[in-house]
Parts: structure tokens; sequence; C-alpha cells
């Protein structure tokens, strides 16, 4: 599909040019899905018109992290043909709920009101436009747009997701755009020719809060993991045909069958194997799907697992504070590793911290210490080989909630609340904060960076910020 640019992205630019070495950005949280980028030179401070190369005005509604790839930068988006409910920042638990029911509310009633403020239903929704764009790193102009599908989505959402809230993935010789496993993949070329699509019967989500695991791309092969609470799988695709080469099945009884998370690919010293969080467990596969081993005692499945120095990290969230388990995997593992009560490591598992995940965002993995922020505020940091706990802090001082993952550059932390607040913390063994940048509106996407710019996603924006001068 070409129409008129300006008709659906307003540019307004600021400066730009482009005389940095490339530094690709080609999936979630870039390469190796670590979130790391210490060949990049990015800046500490910004606002909405300072150190910022051009701002692009999004249609639409999308969650999903913009990637980078040489000179273009990729973002998928949902346009309604009528009005999306709202979205809104800060902790949906089960407080809400409790409240009702403390007014002696029936059942119903509760659930009825529950929904009304918080899904989307279908019936709520028009027809939705599921949308990719290239746009030029040096500009921000859009290179190119498609219309990947178009159609009354097969589920709602959570005011707090959206139906574009999968992150793209590159290989340098196509994207893939998936808008999850209830809408289905879509393959371009970087030219932006419609290669192939891959969909799947849709499936029921819990409480009808939509999609969002985003595909990984590895030796020639496309992975897309979809939990529900119907047929949840795991299926590898080829990536050059969409042909499909296999497909787990995902089975296992749990009382939460749905999944968010980003599977994993975890090329450590002995193999390499696709790690995968969902219906209460880790599970990891080989390259050929058959299980190599499980751990027991995973709650909701939202974050996604980061390795380093041999180690895997593995953590999810709940809706409450009791139950956030983060856990360090050493390579090699068979069979059923699950801790026995009052374990907190064996052979396999090098250490537990129970209250440690964030509910959202994925854990950051960086110079020896891992970095986990939750929902809340609270941000935690580890000892990466022993997981003893070195300080906890409130980002800001507290009062700031968070969705978006942590990303690392030379010696610096950024956060981006869900406010739209990017704090710069120094990288160590306290709290030091360097440097707080507003952009003034929502931000539930974690940035994507190149060699000396970050791409920040708000509710209706994507900026790229560097250094000016």
């Amino acid at each position: 599909m070409r129409t008129s640019i300006l008709s659906l992205i307003g540019i307004v630019l600021v400066a730009s040019t482009w005389a940095a070495e490339p530094v690709d950005w080609p999936q979630f949280r870039g390469p190796g899905g670590a979130g790391v980028a210490d060949a990049s030179t990015l800046p500490q401070r910004w606002t909405t018109s300072d150190n910022v190369a051009w701002v692009a005005e999004v249609p639409g509604r999308g969650w999903s992290s913009p990637i980078v790839w040489r000179d273009r930068i990729f973002v998928t988006t949902a346009v309604n043909t009528g009005a999306f409910k709202q979205p809104s920042t800060g902790i949906f638990g089960n407080d809400y709920a409790a409240e009702l029911a403390k007014q002696g509310l029936s059942d119903d009633e509760i659930v009825k009101r529950v929904v009304n403020r918080d899904i989307e239903l279908t019936s709520d929704t028009g027809e939705v436009s599921y949308r990719v764009y290239a746009l030029d790193a040096a500009t921000g102009k859009v290179i190119w747009e498609q219309e990947a599908h178009k159609g009354h989505p097969a589920g709602g959402r959570h005011r707090k997701n959206t139906y574009a809230s999968e992150t793209p993935v590159t290989d340098g010789e196509r994207l893939y755009a998936s808008f999850g496993g209830n809408v289905g993949v879509f393959c371009y070329s970087l030219d932006g020719k419609l290669l192939w699509k891959k969909a799947w019967p849709p499936q029921p989500i819990y409480l009808d809060f939509g999609t969002a695991s985003s595909p990984v791309v590895h030796n020639g092969r496309l992975y897309q993991l979809h939990d529900n609470d119907g047929e949840g799988f795991l299926a590898a695709l080829d990536a050059r045909s969409g042909n499909q080469l296999w497909n787990v099945r995902r089975t296992d009884a749990a009382p939460m069958k749905s999944g968010w998370a980003t599977p994993f690919i975890w090329q450590n010293k002995q193999r390499t194997e696709i790690v995968t969080i969902g219906r209460a467990l880790v599970i990891s596969y080989d390259m050929e799907g058959r299980e190599l081993w499980r751990f027991k005692g995973m709650t909701q499945a939202t974050p996604s697992p980061v390795a380093a120095d041999d180690l895997l990290y593995v953590g999810s969230g709940s809706q409450g504070e009791s139950n956030r388990p983060l856990v360090a995997i050493r390579p090699g593992a068979q069979g059923d590793i699950s801790l026995q009560k009052d374990q907190s490591a064996n052979d396999f598992v090098a250490w537990l911290q129970p209250r440690f995940s964030g509910y959202t965002p994925s854990p950051l993995v960086y110079r020896g210490r891992v970095y986990s922020i939750n929902d809340n505020g609270i941000l935690q940091v580890a000892d990466a080989r022993t997981g003893t706990e070195v300080f906890k802090a409130r980002m800001g001082g507290g009062g700031f909630t968070f969705s978006s993952s942590p990303l690392a550059s030379q010696g610096l932390i950024y956060l981006t609340s869900e406010d739209g607040d990017t704090f710069v913390i120094r990288a160590g063994d306290k709290y030091e904060e360097l440097a707080r940048n507003s952009l003034g509106e929502m931000s539930l996407a974690t940035p994507a960076v190149d060699a000396d710019s970050l791409y920040v996603r708000t509710q209706t924006k994507l900026y790229r910020i560097r250094n000016r001068g």
C-alpha cells in the first residue's frame, strides 16, 4: 500500500546528519536481546526539542519497539477506524476488584466493571489496520509503508496493551513483522515487498488482554511463541519461504496459560537452545523443538530472558509483590531442574531470588550486575554471579511506573518510565541519578539504539535523540 506520506506521518525536522558508523539494533532489546549498546555514544540529556534530531508522528497505537538496520528504522502500529479505548499509566492489579468486592457487589458485576474499565472488547473495536513502516534514520521520513492486515480483531486487549505490541525483527535480508499469534507474521524485503505471510487459528487470551510476544530470528529460521488459553504453541518457520518447519504444542496445565514473553535464543558454550517462559514454567528446546529442560515456579510470563557470562537469567512478574522470581541457570541442563522446597540452588540453578523480577520489564545484566525494574518503580540491583542484592532504590524518589525494559551503554543505564521520562543512572553499586529527561507523553515501548542515537517511542511519536553540536 502506497499513500501520501504526509497524510499519515507528520515529520518535524530539528536537525539531521548521519556521520557515525552504523550500529544495528535488529530485534527487541537489540543484538542478542541483551539491551547493551557499549559501541554506541548516546546523549545523557534531552527535552522535546534539545538534542532531538527529528520527531515523527506515528498514526494509531502501538507499543512495539522500533528496530534499526543500517540507515532504516522499522516500526509497526495499529490504526482503528473508530476510537481506541485510551491507555493509562499505573499499576493494574487486583486492588480495584477487591474494592468492588468490599462494596458487596456480585462476582458478575465485579467482572463487568473491571472489564468496562480495563478491557477493549471486540464489540468496542471496528476494523483495525495493522501497518508496517520503514523510516529514514537520518531524516525520519517514511521510505515505505505497508498494510499487513485489515479486519476485526479476534480478541480484545487490555487498555495498556495495543494491537501492535510485538517488536519486528530483521536478519539483514528480510523484515519480519508479527502482530501476534492471533493475526500472524508478515515477511517483507527491506524495500517493502511482501514476500510471505503465515497465520494460525485465533485463540482466546486470558481476560482478553491481547498479545505481545515478539518473534526472533536465528540461522535462517523465525520463531513465534503463542501462549494462550486455547492451543498454545512455539513454531519454527523457514525465514526465506515462511514454511512451518515444526510446531510444538504448549499443553502444560497452569493457573495462567496465556503469556506475553518473547522467546530467547541462548547461545552458550555447550549448545544453542530456545528458552521460553509460560504456563508457570521455563522450558528450553533444542533447535528442532525437542525439550531439553524445564524449571517450575514461574508466575505471569511477561519479561523475557537474557544471558551473560555463561549464565541465563529468567524472571516472571505478578500483580502482587509476593512472587516475582528471578533465577540464574547454568548451561547444559537436562530434564526437570526445578528447585525442591527450601532450595535456592542446585547443579544447574546458580541462584534464585524470589522477589526480584519486574512485572513487565525484562532484566538487564551489565558489568557483573543484574538490574531489575518493577512496574512500581523499585529498582533492584544484584551481583550477577551470586544473586546477592547490592542495593534497592525508588526511581526518581518514587511516584513513577515502568513497563519498558532498561538498556545500558558505556557505563550508563537508561530507564524510561510510563510517563515518558527517561532516567539516566550510573552503572554501579549505588543509586546515582545523572539525568531525568521528559518527553511529556506516555511511553511503554523499549527504546532502540544506533551508533549515537536513542529512538524513543511515545504514545503518538517516535523521537531520534542524539547529541547536537
